[in-house]
């Protein structure tokens, strides 16, 4: 069981020219006699340190928590991975070290982003086999986006989430590390609800504060086995969302059926203006429209978004109802979820009538099972071309 933090056992455990070095390189020189000190004899560094303004004591309080929290074998064995990734072999430097917390803050200090990215990764791991941390195959096989726009759109889209379904998260930051060769780790943090803290002020007064912390989610992608393991509370009713989210916006895939022998309909894609209805002349379809579109928000049980306009409004009427609905809601399309939609086919008459109108549902329903044969066949055609029968 790891201990309990503790500044000024974290300072013994340090060897003495490496806390001189760590201090100075934070421009606060400790006044203190150094070269007198036994590593067991701290109090002077510590009274030193407490004497520091409080943003700088703070500052470094925190550094010292991160230290010990990697100080372990744990921890020393993610900075050696991580090094490898940035291509450097630290085991030599790190293993005349007299303790593992001198290893955890040379690298603090030499290595910020083998730093950074190892104590991020030490955290996930310690979250993982906990009831929260559930792990999901049968994810698109892709090449995860960690582009600016990618990380901002999947900002956006947690944050709405959130916002939506449980009243917080309206401040939302995600930061990409790859690990390893193909695993790719999405660390997003939330603005939680406002509470209020009891806590002192610089001056030493008792005070209560209001603050808004924050929570964290973490994504792990395998880009090998096509596998997703995330860390978040809440159980399927949140878990199985964020898939969603995360499968749409990094892997740019929809999330398939989950459970083996369902035959789903991926309808998220008629959302896009540009979804394209391309058909073979010989079928006598002279035009594709899209009549009836109904939407559910990810992660809420209640309420629907039906879009139908009238017939004669023309094919891009519904799209524009759809952008006013999202705009006035503050929705973005990524925490929407197509639960049905209604296609007609108008047809020249050439052998199939002169319409076809039929409904898809998510995840396994469509009506052209009641159509008659040609139609049915013809319907299933295109819904499998267009890639909405993903069966």
């Amino acid at each position: 069981m790891a201990q309990q933090f503790n500044p000024k056992r974290v300072l013994r455990q340090i060897s003495n020219p490496l806390l001189k070095d760590f201090f100075e390189q934070q421009g606060h020189p400790l006044d203190v006699e150094w070269d007198q000190l036994s590593n067991t004899q701290m109090d002077d560094v510590f009274d030193a340190w407490q004497r520091l303004p409080d943003a700088d004591r703070k500052a470094i309080e925190i550094a010292f928590h991160d230290v010990h929290e990697m100080a372990n074998e744990d921890g020393t064995r993610v900075i050696i991975e991580e090094g490898q990734y940035h291509g450097e072999d630290l085991s030599p430097l790190l293993e005349p070290m007299e303790s593992r917390y001198d290893k955890a803050l040379w690298t603090f200090m030499n290595r910020p982003a083998v730093w950074d990215a190892g104590v991020r990764f030490a955290k996930a791991d310690t979250l993982w086999g906990g009831r929260s941390w559930v792990k999901r195959g049968n994810m698109p096989c892709a090449d995860p986006k960690s582009d600016g726009e990618a990380l901002r759109e999947f900002q956006e889209a947690m944050s709405a989430f959130y916002r939506d379904r449980q009243g917080r998260g309206h401040h939302c930051k995600v930061e990409h590390f790859p690990r390893g060769g193909d695993l790719h780790y999405y660390f997003v943090y939330l603005s939680d609800y406002a509470d209020t803290y009891i806590n002192f002020d610089d001056a030493g007064h008792f005070q209560r504060t209001p603050e808004r912390r924050a929570f964290e989610i973490v994504f792990a992608y395998d880009k090998d086995t096509c596998t997703l393991e995330m860390y978040a509370k809440g159980g399927k009713k949140v878990v199985e969302p964020l898939q969603r989210i995360f499968s749409r916006i990094i892997l740019d895939e929809p999330l398939p059926a989950e459970e083996p022998g369902v035959h789903p309909y991926q309808l998220d894609g008629l959302m896009d203006r540009n979804f394209t209805f391309q058909t073979d002349p010989e079928d006598g379809i002279e035009q594709v429209t899209l009549r009836a579109m109904r939407l559910s928000i990810l992660g809420r049980k209640r309420g629907r978004i039906t879009l139908e306009p009238d017939p004669e409004d023309g094919r891009d009427r519904i799209y524009e109802m759809l952008e006013d609905d999202l705009n006035r809601r503050r929705l973005p399309k990524s925490i929407l979820h197509v639960t049905k939609a209604t296609i007609n086919f108008k047809l020249n008459g050439n052998g199939h009538g002169r319409s076809l109108t039929f409904d898809v549902t998510y995840p396994n329903g469509c009506s052209l099972k009641s159509k008659r044969e040609d139609q049915r066949l013809l319907g299933e055609k295109y819904l499998k071309r267009w890639e909405i029968d993903v069966a």
